[in-house]
């Protein structure tokens, strides 16, 4: 595996969706009233997390509203929940990363199949870009709702934890006038499907200049980068799929520092892969 085509995949790929996700426009009819149902409740809850994006001080995304679609049940039963959100608002998805989360929304909803997650998106979006702020131009169509496709199984009486990763790299678009304009690209995963691998890449960046990222390539090619911790290093992918995964350490090029790899992590659904302290090696 070499570094430069990595790097030049990095740049061109970004992060690949683990999830399927569909942007459909326009309101959404056919709503219904939670009393309607007569079968038990699951409590969800979403957590919102983000993909490094290298080009941004801030990424600023207004979430105002959260639902969940349910499927029709043998009544012909089903329609749109509205979550609670502990704080609607703007999220700076740039402080989310290496498995930091923020609670977004969560509630009791009927059990059944869920098929969508719906975000409602304002218009306090915007992006810093040298330390000077620039609106995020947010196409009409997305306020009325933006809907990814995430299908599972929830019983009754019984709780459920998501993820959305919010990929800020590949959802800020500069445009040719110099604006910026939002095209969200998210993935979103039950949280005990995903494995993780994690672990620390030295020297940390606040002791020297040597690590530039952490990026890992599945068998499938596809293509997952972190940034480490600033302070201690440490790194952390989760929600990644079965697979066999490499992973290299990238080296700052204003050093002589040489790349590290790892070839051959196996993970399955829900391990947690420690690969422990990797550090960087000079010639």
């Amino acid at each position: 595996m070499k570094s430069n085509f990595m790097k030049t995949r990095l740049l061109k790929n970004g992060l690949l969706a683990l999830a399927s996700v569909v942007m459909l426009w326009g309101a959404v009819s056919c709503e219904s009233d939670n009393d309607d149902f007569k079968n038990g409740k699951a409590t969800v809850r979403f957590s919102l997390t983000d993909a490094p994006a290298f080009d941004y001080d801030e990424v600023n995304i207004d979430i105002i509203g959260v639902s969940v679609g349910v499927a029709d049940d043998e009544m012909g039963e089903g329609g749109w929940f509205d979550l609670n959100m502990p704080e609607p608002g703007v999220f700076d998805l740039l402080k989310l990363r290496n498995g930091e989360t923020v609670l977004l929304a969560g509630g009791d909803i009927p059990a059944g199949d869920i098929t969508q997650v719906r975000l409602l998106l304002g218009d306090g979006s915007n992006v810093v870009v040298d330390g000077e702020p620039y609106s995020l131009f947010t196409p009409s169509a997305y306020t009325s709702g933006l809907k990814l496709n995430l299908h599972q199984t929830l019983e009754a009486d019984m709780a459920y934890n998501f993820t959305l990763d919010f990929d800020a790299a590949r959802s800020v678009v500069k445009q040719g006038n110099g604006r910026y304009s939002l095209k969200p690209v998210i993935k979103a995963f039950a949280d005990e499907f995903g494995a993780t691998i994690k672990g620390v890449a030295l020297p940390a960046k606040s002791v020297a200049p040597g690590v530039s990222h952490v990026q890992i390539i599945s068998a499938e090619n596809d293509t997952l980068i972190s940034l480490p911790d600033e302070e201690t290093g440490k790194f952390l992918f989760f929600g990644l799929k079965p697979s066999v995964w490499d992973l290299t350490v990238v080296a700052d090029t204003s050093t002589t520092y040489l790349d590290a790899v790892i070839e051959g992590i196996v993970v399955e659904q829900g391990d947690i892969e420690d690969l422990e302290v990797i550090e960087l090696q000079t010639p």
